[in-house]
């Protein structure tokens, strides 16, 4: 916290108040840059978004391989949903099954309304759902920037990918 002279009082907002203050700050901001990046570079733009996601994405799984080791479908599926639920997101899961788990969000979180840039930016769940698990597939099967009331994550084998866009 910032010292500030005696005297002074500065209103003291609650931890989950500042959280969700910040955290939809900063994706806001993803947002707009990313809306920045493709005004100003085009298909270039977007294709950066992809590199960036993908990395990151490559990252965290295999920062999270090295402390969980191999995981099932299951068990990426719960850590997919604790993702979720590290951004505040509102949802739930619709189907659980050993073919495909789809967790359905109301709200994007950023908020996208390009869906170029949603599916960039997607790139960093694909890479980190495969990397957590070879045999697993990513994709959002709704979504709200191509024009769908929610979005559904949808977590699946990689042999049943009939729904991918």
């Amino acid at each position: 916290m910032i010292k500030v002279p005696e005297g002074i009082e500065i209103e003291e907002i609650p931890m989950e108040k500042r959280y969700r203050s910040s955290l939809s700050g900063l994706l806001a901001r993803i947002r707009i840059l990313y809306e920045a990046i493709e005004d100003r570079f085009g298909e270039e733009g977007l294709q950066l978004i992809r590199e960036v996601s993908c990395r990151y994405g490559q990252q965290i799984a295999q920062r999270v391989r090295e402390r969980e080791g191999e995981m099932d479908m299951q068990q990426v599926g719960k850590f997919l949903i604790k993702v979720f639920d590290g951004m505040r997101a509102e949802g739930e899961v619709l189907e659980w099954s050993d073919e495909r788990i789809i967790i359905m969000v109301p709200k994007c979180p950023y908020p996208f309304t390009r869906s170029q840039i949603c599916a960039a930016h997607t790139a960093m769940e694909e890479a980190l759902v495969h990397g957590l698990n070879p045999t697993l597939h990513y994709n959002i099967e709704k979504c709200i920037p191509r024009g769908d009331k929610e979005c559904w994550h949808v977590l699946s084998r990689a042999t049943n990918n009939k729904n991918n866009h």
